[in-house]
């Protein structure tokens, strides 16, 4: 007899608006309410990517509530456009719900890759980050843990993987109110845990890695200089600043981590010249922030 498990996911019932309605408003696509939805499926079913944009929307949600989306559209656009261009040059260039580039506000430079397509950069990392080729290589970082389904494999791997919350459609009166509420409950915690991952304790060791040498290489094939990731990495090591905290503390220790990827720069011939329009065009965007 097959096993069967409960099906969960969050639905939208409000959103966080950033200007008016734009093609890369990433605003509109998070979910920045709960309710509970389920039905029954079979143990052995994989995460469906329309699931993996729901549960993703989900945890962008509690990104922005953490940081407030940074209200510039002509900003929120340019990092969008870079973005989607890195992930368009990468082995999952489209998603269910299509990649959002979003702003937030923090003064400490970091990213975040939800489940799904949902990637976000601090207004600490835009002030950090010199050049649009540095920029690309942090997104090509993110993009590879969404590429990867990092998020999803680690919620696959929690402790709730048993009883399954893969996305469903409506209850349809199959339980009752009170199942409805103890399954929410349960998906919520699937959901914090993730998101504390996504912004707290950073992925494993070994999925950062490869997300650094798949998001060299994507900025590459996107015509980006990947040493660009290097040049970021040092400058954050001559002001002090090591993988030793946050979503950092998995990273392999900055020295390391450089001397990685220049040998999978230097293997994979992946080399770019710097264009000097593209590091105007990054001061331009990024001047007023």
């Amino acid at each position: 007899m097959k096993k069967y498990i409960i099906v969960i996911i969050l639905a939208v019932v409000s959103f966080v608006a950033v200007g008016a309605a734009r093609a890369f408003d990433i605003g509109s696509a998070i979910n920045a309410g709960v309710t509970g939805i389920s039905k029954v499926a079979e143990a052995s079913k994989e995460i469906t990517p329309g699931e993996e944009h729901y549960i993703g929307r989900s945890i962008a949600a509690m990104v922005v509530n953490k940081y407030p989306l940074v209200q510039d559209a002509a900003l929120t656009d340019y990092v969008n456009k870079v973005g989607l261009l890195v992930a368009y040059n990468s082995e999952r260039p489209e998603t269910y719900g299509g990649y959002h580039f979003g702003v937030v506000e923090s003064a400490e430079a970091n990213a975040f890759a939800c489940p799904g397509g949902f990637i976000f950069v601090t207004t600490g990392m835009l002030k950090n980050v010199g050049t649009e080729d540095e920029l690309a290589t942090v997104l090509g970082h993110e993009v590879a843990h969404v590429a990867h389904r990092d998020g999803i494999n680690a919620i696959k791997k929690s402790k709730w993987t048993d009883l399954g919350f893969y996305a469903a459609g409506q209850a349809a009166g199959k339980f009752s109110p009170d199942e409805v509420k103890q399954l929410t409950s349960v998906f919520s915690d699937v959901i914090s845990d993730v998101g504390k991952k996504v912004m707290e304790s950073g992925y494993s060791q070994s999925d950062e890695k490869k997300a650094d040498a798949s998001g060299v290489r994507y900025a590459s094939s996107a015509g980006y200089d990947p040493n660009g990731i290097i040049a970021f990495l040092e400058a954050e090591q001559g002001k002090g600043v090591d993988a030793h905290r946050g979503p950092f503390a998995s990273h392999p220790k900055t020295e390391a981590r450089i001397k990685e990827l220049k040998a999978e720069i230097e293997k994979e011939s992946l080399s770019r010249q710097i264009a000097d329009v593209r590091t105007s065009r990054y001061k331009q965007a990024v001047a007023r922030r």
